[in-house]
């Protein structure tokens, strides 16, 4: 398996700002016009009392509407539902069987999800090759969130649709 892209919580929940939808169309049109051997999206549950909810007072991504994925999902694709900001162990398991050196990563929130993943799959000695112009997060952070990404894992993949 050469080229895997892992693309990170595109739900419906979490449209709720007009730079998340253009991303949404964003990455449609780039999965639309690139190929990859492996898709992999992430799917975020907020299960009833997680911490998100008790300590930040966050309900939304309860219900089925909000969770669905809201770019294509190609045939084959792999979903991975997830509770927090990274991966479970046993998820990560699953990547790293896969051999792989470099992920590319693309999706929500910059800052939080993309930022957690990428220092997962980093510790796990794969290179998280984040497509920085595919990842998105609150408009006042953006800037600030994709400089963290850089000074964290160096070059990040300045990209268009290859």
């Amino acid at each position: 398996m050469n080229k895997v892209l892992l693309i990170v919580d595109m739900q419906n929940g979490f449209m709720n700002h007009e730079n998340y939808k253009k991303l949404s169309k964003k990455i449609d049109e780039y999965i639309r016009l690139t190929k990859y051997d492996l898709y992999i999206f992430t799917k975020f549950i907020n299960k009833k009392k997680s911490l998100y909810e008790n300590k930040l007072n966050w309900t939304n991504l309860q219900d089925n509407v909000s969770q669905s994925i809201c770019v294509n999902v190609p045939d084959k694709a792999i979903i991975i539902e997830k509770n927090g900001y990274g991966l479970a162990q046993k998820d990560l398991e699953k990547i790293k069987k896969l051999e792989v050196k470099t992920i590319d990563i693309c999706g929500l929130q910059t800052d939080a999800c993309v930022y957690a993943i990428s220092f997962q799959l980093w510790d796990n000695e794969i290179f998280p090759n984040i497509l920085i112009n595919y990842t998105a997060t609150d408009p006042a952070k953006e800037k600030q969130a994709k400089q963290m990404l850089i000074h964290q894992f160096g070059k990040v993949d300045e990209t268009s649709v290859q």
